[in-house]
Parts: C-alpha cells; structure tokens; sequence
C-alpha cells in the first residue's frame, strides 16, 4: 500500500532527481543534448549536466517550473511545465525528416499558446497509485493560473499506457511526426501531439 502522496514545488537542491526524471520521461530524448555537453567535460556524465541544468534560477528548464511528488517524504515523481512560446519558423521544419536532426519530431509538434507538460514522470516502485495523475492536475492548476485555456504534451505513440492516462484525462491526438531514430532514443514509430482544455 503506497502512503498519500505530497506534492510541493521543487528546489535547487531536487536539480539531480528532476534530470532522471526527466530522462525517464523523455525516454532518452534529452539524453541526448547532455551526452553531447559530457562529452566537452572530463568527468562529467550525461545526468550531470542535466542536473546542473535544472538546478539553474531561470529558463523553461529550471527547478522553478517543477513540482516534486512525495511518498512518507521520499521523493516519488516529477512534473516540469510552462509555457509554449512559438519557435522561430526556421526552426520547424515538416516530416519527412532528412534523419540528421533527431529533434525535428518536437519542434514541429508545438502548440504555441498552451501550457506545455515537458515532462512528467513516477518511479517504478511508486506507479498505479495516481500519482501521476496528481501532477497532471497540478500541471491543469497551473495553466488556470496563468491564463491558459489549453495544456499540450508530447509522448511516443508506442508508449501506450501513457497515452492510455492522456486520454483519459481529456487528452486529444492533434497530429503525429515519425520519430527520427537514435540509439538513445528507446521508441521508434511516431511521436504525438496532445492537447487538452483546462475546463
């Protein structure tokens, strides 16, 4: 029996957890941006430069935008969301992809002018006790909040029980892009756009 969940803002020092957790639910996407970055740095690993990444005081990809789920106060789950400004048009380029940007698929499935969930995601041991759930309403809270009549979210066609969860809290398939294959990268197939209204 998992206890009642808390859930609070994060904090500086949650940057390391809020990286797995982001790594989880990503599925190895942004692994592949801090790879990249280790790669410069002796000594340093992928979940290193993510965790100093997420640690930062400003940006979409700062600890400010988190929220930590907390089980008899261990940390269970993560929620990272704000909101999606429009990319520069030069960025967004329409499948086909030529296979040499393997984050083409998300930058074409953006919706500007929504409350965007970049992330969510439970440990293992902590899933099918709503916690997840939870975070996605804190994240449907948020977007109220700030004015957001709309939440969007991203998630890999093959990940079926997560799109299972989206749906059945009001999230609509918008429109899909094949996923650009990596060795990091643990779905293939296509990636979806999600969105759904806060009412």
């Amino acid at each position: 029996m998992t206890a009642n969940p808390a859930y609070r803002p994060a904090n500086v020092d949650d940057g390391y957890f809020i990286a797995e957790m982001i790594d989880v639910s990503s599925d190895g996407v942004a692994l592949i941006e801090w790879e990249e970055e280790a790669q410069k740095v002796d000594g340093r690993t992928a979940l290193d430069i993510g965790a100093e990444m997420y640690a930062s005081e400003d940006g979409d990809y700062s600890y400010k935008n988190c929220w930590i789920a907390e089980v008899s106060r261990r940390r269970a789950g993560m929620l990272l969301a704000f909101p999606m400004r429009a990319s520069e048009p030069a960025d967004i380029v329409p499948p086909p992809f030529d296979g040499t940007d393997v984050f083409a698929p998300y930058k074409y499935l953006e919706a500007p002018d929504t409350w965007y969930i970049c992330g969510v995601a439970v440990l293992q041991e902590n899933r099918g006790h709503g916690i997840g759930t939870g975070l996605m309403q804190i994240a449907r809270e948020q977007a109220v909040a700030h004015g957001y009549s709309q939440l969007s979210l991203v998630v890999f066609e093959e990940n079926t029980a997560a799109v299972r969860l989206y749906k059945r809290l009001g999230y609509e398939i918008i429109d899909a892009a094949p996923v650009v294959a990596h060795p990091l990268i643990r779905y293939t197939g296509n990636a979806l756009l999600m969105v759904a209204s806060v009412s």
